[in-house]
Parts: C-alpha cells; structure tokens; sequence
C-alpha cells in the first residue's frame, strides 16, 4: 500500500487523505534527509504525527529541495499542510 498521508484538523477529522507515489519519492526524500530534520523522522513502517508549529518546518524544509526531487506527491505534501496549518491542524503519516 506505502505511505497514507492524511490532513486532519483540529479535532484530528480527516479532511483530505492521499498515498506517496510508485516510487516512494516523497518517503525517499525523507530517507535522505539530514537527522536533524523533520522530514528525517517519519517513519517508513509506523505513525508520525506533525502539528501546525511542526509543519512550518516541514513546508521550508520541502520548499528549498532541488527541483528533482519536488515530485506531485512532494507538492501534495506541502499542499497538505498548508491546510493544516490553515485549520490548526495537523499532517499525520501512516506506514506499512
């Protein structure tokens, strides 16, 4: 299945839901990243949460990617918690 990607607000109802692509490419770009980042920590196999502060992080951390690497699912993802952040609300990953 790979990984769901859900936008959930406030209350934690989900408000739009998605999965990385064929390739994995937005899991890769996770893999690659430096330990100190939040991309860093989800977890290809469990549940991250992230909340609306945390998500900041993430868009910057996504947005400054070389262009390569910004595939469909990459922008779904910074679409997403754009959301989020809009409702207070939070990006949660579920892996297999």
């Amino acid at each position: 299945m790979g990984l769901g990607i859900y936008v959930e607000d406030l209350w934690r109802g989900r408000m739009s839901a998605f999965t990385d692509d064929e390739e994995a490419s937005f899991m890769r770009v996770c893999e690659s990243a430096p330990e100190e980042s939040l991309r860093f920590g989800v977890n290809k196999y469990g549940e991250t949460l992230f909340n609306s502060i945390q998500l900041r992080q993430l868009v910057k951390e996504l947005e400054s990617l070389p262009e390569d690497d910004r595939t469909p699912v990459v922008q779904q993802v910074v679409d997403g918690a754009r959301q989020a952040i809009h409702r207070t609300g939070y990006l949660h990953f579920i892996g297999d």
